[in-house]
């Protein structure tokens, strides 16, 4: 298991590399050096302080999965936990990272595991939904801007919408099919994923406590905007607001798939083809989805300083959650 997922984490490694490689053939170096030049700095800690609130929202979503599960957490808590989440989740894969820090962090000394780990791929699979609903809503504004977008990234988005609904639709309904049951006892591990599924299945007995993450989870992909503007503002670019409204959603929605790390060079790729549409330079595209992959590393750094505040004898690497 660990040597599989070294070979996925190495993989979207070298993944990025090419890909930042390959894009940076588009970028005009004067340019860059004249942007970086320009830096100021007042914009950028509202760039900081907006990531912040970013993660403040993030935090709240997960409490309302896990209030659903009747798991106590306080806000201090879950602050603490899921900055140390999205510290380790910038430095390792995914299965090693974020969400299994977040999973052991909350659940260790409990019994809570297998409704935490729930919680964390509920939360996954509602902020994938509601960012494919963000992106195929300002599609519209594109099309307005951009009459010879091409359609068939509309077309992606309501596939991957459709898919997701469907998936989750069959999830929330499986524990009553026995062909679900019986291809769930081949799988690995298959008491445990059992236990997890069965703990996913039943927060469709919580509609409320879904609807309010949706709505929550909507409002903020909002924020995504605010903070590349504010970007546009730390490197003095003259690119209108109203821009970013239909461009910045749909970059973030396809950064997501998790084909190389951390978003980054997908990011940058589709920040440089969709801005293009606006005549914005590959280079001005190229800084300022560069900038934002960069900035999401800094905004885990609270987390490396929680890690260190513990005793040495909390430091242990992070065993699986108690429960699986």
């Amino acid at each position: 298991m660990m040597k599989s997922n070294l070979k996925s984490y190495l993989w979207k490694l070298l993944v990025s590399l090419l890909l930042l490689l390959f894009l940076l053939r588009f970028v005009n170096q004067r340019e860059l050096a004249e942007l970086l030049k320009n830096i100021r700095w007042p914009f950028l800690i509202g760039y900081f302080a907006l990531n912040f609130i970013d993660r403040l929202m993030m935090t709240y979503k997960w409490k309302i999965l896990l209030e659903a599960k009747e798991i106590p957490c306080s806000w201090k808590k879950l602050i603490v936990v899921y900055f140390k989440g999205t510290f380790w989740g910038n430095l390792f894969p995914t299965s090693l990272g974020g969400d299994a820090v977040r999973a052991y962090e909350l659940s260790k000394n409990t019994n809570t595991g297998i409704d935490v780990v729930s919680s964390i791929i509920m939360e996954r699979f509602l902020g994938f939904l509601s960012s494919a609903v963000m992106a195929i809503m300002v599609i519209p504004l594109l099309v307005f801007f951009v009459p010879h977008f091409p359609r068939t990234l509309l077309w992606l988005l309501l596939t991957f919408l459709s898919a997701g609904v469907l998936f989750l639709v069959l999830l929330m309904r499986g524990g009553e099919s026995p062909v679900f049951k019986k291809w769930l006892a081949k799988l690995p591990w298959a008491d445990k994923f059992s236990g997890i599924t069965s703990s996913f299945m039943l927060y469709r007995n919580q509609p409320k406590a879904l609807g309010r993450f949706f709505a929550w989870s909507f409002a903020e992909q909002l924020v995504p905007i605010l903070t590349i503007y504010f970007l546009v503002l730390t490197l003095d670019l003259s690119l209108p607001f109203y821009y970013l409204i239909p461009i910045i959603p749909i970059a973030q929605f396809f950064a997501r798939i998790p084909v190389s790390l951390s978003g980054f060079g997908i990011q940058e790729g589709l920040f440089i083809t969709l801005f293009s549409f606006f005549g914005i330079s590959a280079t001005v595209a190229f800084s300022l989805g560069l900038a934002s992959n960069i900035g999401n590393i800094f905004i885990g750094l609270p987390g490396a300083y929680f890690y260190l505040r513990e005793p040495s004898a909390s430091k242990s690497r992070p065993a699986p959650p108690k429960g699986l």
